[in-house]
């Protein structure tokens, strides 16, 4: 299945460089810069659990028309701001065959797709597994999670999203195809809704950001919000106990992993507030359920991604 990881961040570079680990047909896509020189210049590394670097050769593009050919499969990890302003860019490498597959984090990603690519194959999924870029060309691979995909209700097939995680978990990424892809999506949310703003408002790891009795409080209050506005729209979520075991992720599974919008704030770059906490914000209004965690971190990001040149950095 020739695959094209649309994005080359710390996921992209995981997801793709599992797969041409594997022996896969992959090709990563992204915007120059010193990232990718480096690994179209002298591979990708990866740090592994074990502690050991492996090397891969990958190849790299960095200008769309260099995208001469069709793609089976293309999976979606820029920032959720970037997807048309990218996809736009590579519309001609896929037909009604290809299958589109957002990893992205937040909710909306996939109706998005479908409005964009009508005409093809649109499914999303929720990644369980984490990496993050320790200097160009290389990535820590830091958590080991189960990662779920799942087509939209308009679309029935499942062989190609069976084939597809065939494929991620022979590279190493166990994953599992779910009927239901809004429990996917929303199931995802609500990791991301618990460690995303939270983390980067204390710039602490996931681990550590529950250690403490506040900060497993702040947690339940913000998932139980996500809860109840899932249960208002309707949706299954994959949680059986959805604060203990979000917990239980952030401390076991992804424990050692700074979250992207930690990093995109360590970065001083623009964050994804606004499809995670704001995006249960904003459906919780038009269910009438309040959110006020989810509002307030929010809120703190916002302050936060507005104000870094004025940041106090010493006294």
């Amino acid at each position: 299945m020739k695959t094209l990881i649309v994005g080359a961040g710390a996921m992209g570079c995981l997801f793709g460089g599992k797969l041409k680990q594997s022996n896969f047909d992959v090709t990563l896509f992204n915007r120059k810069n010193d990232h990718m020189k480096t690994i179209e210049a002298e591979g990708l590394r990866i740090i592994e659990r074990d502690g050991t670097t492996s090397n891969v050769d990958i190849p790299v593009v960095t200008d769309p028309k260099n995208l001469a050919e069709r793609y089976d499969l293309i999976i979606i990890l820029v920032k959720t701001f970037a997807t048309e302003k990218v996809l736009n860019q590579i519309l001609h490498t896929m037909d009604e065959e290809s299958i589109i597959l957002t990893l992205q984090n937040g909710v909306g990603n996939i109706e998005r797709l479908e409005q964009m690519v009508p005409n093809s194959l649109v499914g999303a999924g929720g990644a369980g597994c984490g990496a993050g870029i320790i200097e160009p060309g290389l990535i820590a691979h830091r958590a080991w999670g189960k990662t779920f995909i799942g087509f939209s209700s308009k679309k029935t097939e499942s062989n190609g999203l069976q084939k597809i995680a065939d494929m991620l978990t022979k590279s190493g990424l166990k994953t599992y195809v779910s009927d239901d892809v809004q429990s996917v999506i929303w199931s995802k949310l609500l990791v991301n809704v618990a460690y995303n703003g939270l983390t980067a408002v204390t710039r602490l790891k996931n681990a550590d950001v529950v250690l403490p009795v506040e900060g497993k409080e702040v947690v339940r209050k913000l998932v139980e919000e996500a809860v109840s506005v899932a249960d208002a729209k309707g949706i299954n979520l994959l949680f059986q106990q959805p604060v203990r075991e979000c917990i239980e992720m952030g401390i076991e599974e992804i424990g050692k992993n700074k979250s992207s919008m930690l990093t995109d704030v360590i970065n001083e770059r623009k964050t994804e507030i606004d499809v995670i906490n704001g995006a249960v914000t904003k459906y919780g209004a038009s269910h009438s359920i309040p959110t006020p965690y989810n509002e307030m971190m929010t809120s703190l990001v916002k302050i936060i991604e507005s104000s870094y040149s004025k940041i106090v950095t010493s006294t």
